[in-house]
Parts: structure tokens; C-alpha cells; sequence
């Protein structure tokens, strides 16, 4: 099915007649393999523990998408260039049915063939810069992926370490006239290290950025207000869903969620209608 029309159903089903079955956007982690491990991300999502569908099981999993209300596919990990079929997989996904993302910390993104493929293959390229990813120094040029076509929207995480750091990043990703999304690390229960900012101190340097260059940072107002408690986030109806490697989907969510079925094997259209 035709992606435009996807969105228009979605919105004629979720805003008008309120479906809250109808998720728009699935984040497809393709792989749980990653060649960094960094201090603010879950080992489940770099160690590998959560497997690799084949090439095959990936593309069954697509199909089962196909025809679903999902209109944003983004590939994500892990790290999901490190998939030797990831070109493949981006081509086969990029046929009309979706909107193609791909979210990557970068390190394929120096090879020119690369690249050059890359670019007839998705929609947008979600690239993840910082300290922590060692790759502030891709802000230097990153207004070199418009010579390829590419859309490019740079995520960043902001540590208590790095938060002074933060206006210069915004700057060079406005000079491209590309998007910035500002995540705060958050500090589980186990980390050894704390590398959570502090609200207030956050609140204020986000809300400074805001006013100077706003539509560039993506965070909306809610967001940075909520970081002091000024406004709270409503617990609202997701349209998200996440896929792990192996086809499985959890319900709600990937942190609290169960195993509802498997995208291998079925459509979505019918995990949905199965009985929470």
C-alpha cells in the first residue's frame, strides 16, 4: 500500500475516529550487536544477547508490515550497518510502503559507495553524535550528506559532562539546516557511573537554545518544561511499536512490555486484533 495513503488512513482512523490499535512508526531493531558499548545504553542492545533474524526472516518480517498501518520503518540496533545485508534489507523495505529511516552511530558513513547506495535506499538518515559515541568531529562535516540527497536528523545525548558542550553542536547542525534531537542520559538502577545532568541546570540551557534557534532543536516546549516538573507528560496512547531481531513484538513497549507475537510469522494486522 501506497505510504501517503497509509498516512491519510492513519489519521482519519487515530484522530478522528480514535483507533488506538493504529501504530504509524516501528523501530526494527534489525540487530543487538554493536561496535561500541556505551556507559548510558543497555547491554541488551549492544551484547548481542537478542539475536539476528537471517536476511530471509528479515524480509518476512517487512512483508508482514506491508500492508499495516505502520508508515515510518526505522532501522536501528545495536549498530545496524554492522549487518553485511543491511543495503539489501534498506531496499527491499524502500519500495513505496514506508518512509525509511536509518539510525547509526556513523562509522560506515566515511565510505563513498556507501553512501552513494545509502542514499537511493532511505528517507532519512538519524545519525547519533557525541562524546560517548566518539564522534563529535563528524559535526565538522556534516553538511557533506546533502551533496548525496540525504535528510539528515542528529541525535545527540546530553551528560552532566558534556551539557556545556551543547550550543556548539546545535549551531553546526544548523548550518546545514538539518534537525537536532537533545536525549538526557538516564542512569539505571545498575550503572556504575552517573552521567545523568542535572533538571534544573538542563532545563536552563535547553530553554536558552530553544529561543535562539528554535524549529532546529526538535524537543517541543512540553518536553524541556517537564524536565523541572513546569508542565507534565500525559500518559497518551502509543503509536509506536518496537521489533526485536527475531520478529518478536512486545506490548506496549520493549522496557515493560510482554511477547504478543511474532512478526515472522504474522501480519501485524492480526497480532492487533488478538486480545490484550
Amino acid at each position: 500500500m501506497n505510504r501517503d495513503l497509509k498516512a491519510f488512513k492513519w489519521f482519519i482512523k487515530t484522530q478522528i475516529l480514535k483507533d488506538p490499535f493504529n501504530p504509524a512508526y516501528a523501530t526494527f531493531k534489525v540487530t543487538s550487536r554493536c561496535n561500541l558499548h556505551c556507559t548510558f545504553c543497555s547491554p541488551d542492545y549492544y551484547s548481542g544477547k537478542l539475536g539476528e533474524g537471517s536476511t530471509e526472516i528479515i524480509k518476512r518480517i517487512i512483508d508482514n508490515l506491508r500492508y499495516s498501518s505502520i508508515v515510518v520503518l526505522s532501522f536501528e540496533g545495536g549498530e545496524p550497518t554492522l549487518r553485511n545485508d543491511i543495503l539489501e534489507l534498506l531496499e527491499y523495505a524502500h519500495d513505496g510502503s514506508f518512509y525509511v529511516m536509518l539510525t547509526t552511530n556513523g562509522y560506515r558513513l566515511n565510505d563513498e559507495d556507501f553512501l552513494v547506495k545509502l542514499a537511493d535506499r532511505i528517507d532519512f538518515l538519524h545519525y547519533s553524535i557525541d562524546e560517548y559515541h566518539w564522534n563529535v568531529k563528524a559535526l565538522e562535516n556534516l553538511c557533506k550528506f546533502r551533496q548525496y540527497g540525504l535528510k539528515v536528523n542528529v541525535q545527540t545525548v546530553v551528560t552532566r559532562y558534556n551539557l556545556h558542550k551543547l550550543e556548539e553542536k546545535v549551531k553546526k547542525v544548523r548550518e546545514c539546516n538539518y534537525k537536532i534531537v537533545i536525549l538526557p542520559a538516564i542512569d539505571y538502577p545498575e550503572s556504575k557511573v552517573k552521567l545523568s545532568p542535572d533538571p534544573v541546570e538542563l532545563y536552563e540551557v535547553m530553554s536558552d537554545l530553544k529561543r535562539k534557534y528554535g524549529a532546529t532543536i526538535n524537543n517541543s516546549w512540553g518536553f524541556i518544561n517537564a524536565l523541572i516538573g513546569k508542565t507534565r507528560i500525559k500518559r497518551v496512547v502509543s503509536y509506536a511499536i518496537s521489533i526485536y531481531p527475531n520478529g518478536d513484538l512486545p506490548y506496549p513497549d520493549d522496557i515493560n512490555g510482554k511477547i504478543v507475537g511474532n512478526l515472522a510469522i504474522e501480519k501485524l494486522n492480526d497480532i492487533l486484533k488478538k486480545p490484550v
